[in-house]
């Protein structure tokens, strides 16, 4: 793995305010499409972006780092794609929920927001000259994790509002226990909202409604701080009804959306070295972590199951499930991250919808970190679109000259293959043949063994296939046996889609506390 110094991921995003006035959407329309929108019907990709599902926004690295403005995808067509990208709530105002809110509000407003975009799309991209039957959904990191939930969303038989999918870097943090870990996180907001339960006056969610901006502000700001680091307070959470269960297990039952009818499906070759916390540094420093981060009821059983999964570096040997591929403390904890948020989602949608349905991508250009497949994503090689793409290209002149024609020249190709994908439902279509580097032929991958084979590998100097390694089948299934574990000892399983796991002994009715999540 990439050696690169222990850090916060929120210590190098870009930071902004957060609050709920914010759902916009801006919608990028080539000229031809204006002139005429009554007789064009342009294929569309609709942005969800990324940053933990508390920072970001569909403009916020403008005007410096124009991202998020699809110009560089829109050139590729020759004009003829439109792009939306859509703000969401975030932090506690987009994903508060728990049983109070489950009972007085709205659990995963954030996803909501998403839905609402999407929707809007189909009510009137039309006036614009878009196709609503042609939309293709985009997402990196948090924004591809949402898509994930969207295609699960009512245990698969909601219309997620899109054809396709450009999933990048899916990551989110498991959300599960309704009435434990994710109740207190609401109270602990509430209570730092100056809204406690026991005002008699009103209900807890009326008190926040009515709270001044300011506190709300604050409020949000401090709950982030009281989760161990390396892990977030809120994010996408099963609430029994939009969300039924994780999506790894809705995904392992078939309950998708059938109506998506293809996936292109990415990843960095180094997804977790960005969230390791220099405080996880010791044994002892990750079991704390792990006792801190899972529910009480699962220590006695799957927290031992993990431990011997993910042994500590003095302690491991070849005689255990997997031979450990660390050397330290801290490269056990990126390991554990990279399996259980980031990587394994990729595998799972593979083995839910069918290798005939999807691409695979590998993004391993140095250093590999989480979001650096960004910058070729909407790098803009023909500029033009606005005073602030010149940011990019001043940047690749200033480079060495190889180095700048290879920016070009993979930031070309990558959007080649994304935009044939967005207009024809093909990475090879339309792709760029005649570049620096050359494209290849992209063929579906197998996942039925240990590795993905046949992915395409973004390298340094070009394009290739490769078995994914980041992956694995074995350590992909054993998170698969957690998610059903710990749901199941929870009781918080659907009725009639409860997931059988081999990890540990569930003596309890798995969908005991489904309705209403456990009150108790």
């Amino acid at each position: 793995m990439s050696s690169v110094p222990e850090m916060s991921i929120l210590s190098v995003l870009p930071s902004t305010s957060c609050d709920e006035d914010c759902l916009f959407l801006d919608v990028y329309v080539p000229g031809k499409a204006l002139k005429s929108p009554s007789t064009s019907k342009l294929p569309v990709v609709v942005w969800v972006y990324g940053g933990g599902y508390v920072l970001g926004s569909k403009d916020s690295t403008m005007p410096e780092m124009p991202f998020y403005d699809g110009s560089g995808l829109i050139g590729q067509t020759g004009g003829d794609i439109i792009f939306v990208s859509m703000n969401y709530r975030l932090g506690a105002y987009g994903f508060l929920a728990g049983t109070t809110m489950e009972r007085e509000g709205l659990p995963n407003a954030g996803l909501w927001d998403q839905r609402a975009a999407f929707q809007w799309v189909q009510d009137y991209i039309a006036l614009a000259g878009g196709d609503p039957t042609q939309v293709t959904a985009m997402g990196e990191s948090a924004g591809a994790g949402s898509l994930i939930h969207h295609l699960v969303a009512e245990g698969g038989t909601l219309d997620p509002l899109f054809k396709r999918a450009i999933i990048q870097s899916p990551a989110y943090q498991w959300m599960w226990d309704r009435a434990g870990k994710v109740e207190d996180t609401f109270q602990a907001f509430a209570s730092l909202s100056n809204c406690s339960s026991n005002e008699a006056t009103t209900t807890i969610l009326e008190c926040l409604r009515n709270a001044d901006a300011a506190t709300l502000q604050a409020a949000n700001k401090a709950v982030m701080n009281t989760v161990a680091a390396g892990s977030f307070a809120v994010g996408p959470t099963v609430d029994g009804s939009f969300i039924r269960q994780l999506p790894i297990l809705e995904l392992s039952l078939g309950n998708y959306a059938k109506g998506v009818e293809s996936f292109l499906l990415s990843h960095c070759s180094d997804e977790a070295t960005l969230f390791v916390s220099g405080s996880v540094a010791t044994d002892a420093e990750f079991l704390r972590f792990l006792d801190t981060t899972f529910p009480n009821y699962t220590h006695a059983s799957v927290l031992e199951k993990i431990i011997e999964f993910y042994p500590s570096v003095s302690q491991a040997s070849s005689t255990g499930p997997a031979p450990p591929e660390y050397t330290s403390e801290s490269e056990r904890f990126e390991a554990f991250l990279r399996d259980s948020c980031f990587t394994c989602n990729v595998r799972y949608i593979n083995e839910a919808v069918g290798d005939d349905k999807v691409w695979n991508m590998q993004y391993s250009v140095t250093p590999g970190w989480h979001g650096t497949d960004l910058l070729p994503t909407f790098f803009n090689v023909r500029g033009g679109v606005s005073a602030a793409d010149t940011w990019l290209e001043d940047l690749a002149a200033l480079m060495l000259p190889l180095v700048g024609i290879l920016v070009v020249g993979l930031s070309t190709a990558m959007q080649s293959y994304f935009a044939s994908f967005a207009t024809t439902g093909n990475p090879n279509t339309n792709r760029v043949i005649l570049d620096i580097p050359p494209t290849i032929q992209w063929n579906h991958p197998n996942s039925s063994e240990e590795e993905i084979s046949g992915v395409l590998n973004v390298g340094d100097f070009g394009f290739g296939t490769a078995s994914d390694t980041q992956n694995q089948k074995t350590p992909c299934d054993f998170w698969r046996n957690v998610a059903a574990a710990v749901t199941n000892l929870g009781g918080y399983a659907p009725p009639g889609a409860v997931v059988q796991q081999s990890l540990v002994t569930v003596t309890n009715d798995p969908s005991a506390n489904y309705a209403g999540g456990n009150s108790s």
